[in-house]
């Protein structure tokens, strides 16, 4: 009896283990997809993130496709695209495009036409270096600024329809 009371406790903690090892550890995020457009244009490159206005959710973010498309994903998952902790959110879209000149003694010493010595020598006669890096925000300012953003969601367990924003001026 008490042999079979043994083997019957070990296949009951493996099936436990069993049960919660094949677990799916992203079975708690809701996939979730969408488009976003500006002015009726799909926008790529567009940082998109859901931001909770609770402490229900965890922030998700991702990026849209040339078609304008994004999949979220939430930092505590195990597989990109897994989608968001179901709850409300405040929606943040942004792009912003970074250009950058380039001094152009520190070109020419890339090119390898001077030395690294001889650029020290000119970046001190001129006062340093005249590189500048400038970012200019490509969608309106009210998108990607958490006191002004008029986007907001609910995101579900299970299925959720698609999360097109139409973004205008």
């Amino acid at each position: 009896m008490q042999h079979n009371f043994f083997f019957t406790s070990i296949l009951l903690g493996l099936s436990v283990l069993v049960f919660t090892g094949c677990s799916n550890p992203d079975a708690r995020f809701a996939k979730v997809e969408g488009t976003v457009t500006y002015n009726g244009e799909a926008i790529e490159g567009a940082s998109v993130t859901f931001t909770p206005v609770d402490t229900a959710g965890e922030a998700a973010s991702g990026l849209t496709n040339a078609s304008g498309r994004f999949t979220l994903t939430t930092a505590g998952a195990q597989n990109a695209g897994s989608g968001a902790v179901p709850a409300e959110y405040t929606v943040l879209i942004s792009k912003n495009l970074t250009t950058q000149v380039t001094d152009p003694d520190e070109l020419a010493e890339q090119r390898g036409e001077i030395t690294y010595d001889d650029l020290q020598q000119r970046l001190s006669a001129k006062g340093g270096s005249t590189t500048t890096i400038s970012h200019q925000q490509m969608l309106p300012e009210k998108y990607g600024n958490p006191g002004m953003t008029p986007l907001r969601v609910t995101v579900n367990q299970g299925k959720n329809t698609p999360f097109d924003f139409e973004l205008t001026d």
